[in-house]
């Protein structure tokens, strides 16, 4: 039996575009792991009428791990700073899984946390240096999604997740680095 792994996705909404076209393809090879049966909560699982910021930190604390689509609109997002990434980065950090969606300047930006964390990017045979998610064309798209899930599925057999329970019971959790290289309504750009 597979076990079931919940991913949080954090993102800018800036970039729906481009973090749901990088999301239908990590879906398409999750699907199909020997070991896992994924599942990815995106905010836009909120129900209608309901208090949409309760149903986000439900979310976030329940996940076993924090699949954050990291750009430049993401981390200037005072929502996805505050209520988001202030739980996968830390002393109490949960597990998470940072992926470079758009560029950004790992040495002039504040990354907020983000900094001691391996931020996963791709290294094409082409490339000269790894890139993000959005310097890449169709098929290069698609080896970067692929391999996003062979160093998912390394994290995950190195550090098996943990449920978050919500609380800062999760220091242990820190996530390990694979070798691969919502402002919600509201306020979310």
């Amino acid at each position: 039996m597979k076990q079931k792994i919940k991913f949080f996705v954090s993102y800018a909404h800036k970039n729906d575009d481009l973090a749901r076209n990088f999301l239908d393809k990590l879906a398409d090879v999750l699907k199909p792991s020997r070991l896992y049966e994924y599942s990815l909560w995106k905010d836009n699982a909120i129900v209608v009428g309901s208090d949409w910021k309760d149903q986000i930190l439900e979310a976030r604390n329940t996940c076993d791990l924090g699949l954050l689509l990291v750009s430049p609109a993401f981390l200037s997002s005072t929502f996805i700073c505050e209520s988001e990434l202030s739980h996968f980065v830390g002393s109490a950090r949960a597990r998470s899984f940072p992926v470079m969606l758009w560029p950004i300047d790992l040495e002039r930006h504040d990354l907020r946390g983000l900094e001691v964390l391996q931020i996963f990017r791709y290294k094409g045979p082409k490339f000269s240096e790894p890139r993000a998610y959005g310097d890449c064309k169709s098929r290069a798209r698609e080896a970067f999604a692929l391999e996003a899930f062979r160093a998912i599925e390394a994290a995950l057999a190195t550090t098996p997740p943990r449920r978050s329970t919500g609380f800062d019971d999760h220091v242990s959790n820190r996530p390990t680095a694979p070798s691969a290289s919502v402002e919600r309504y509201r306020e979310k750009s």
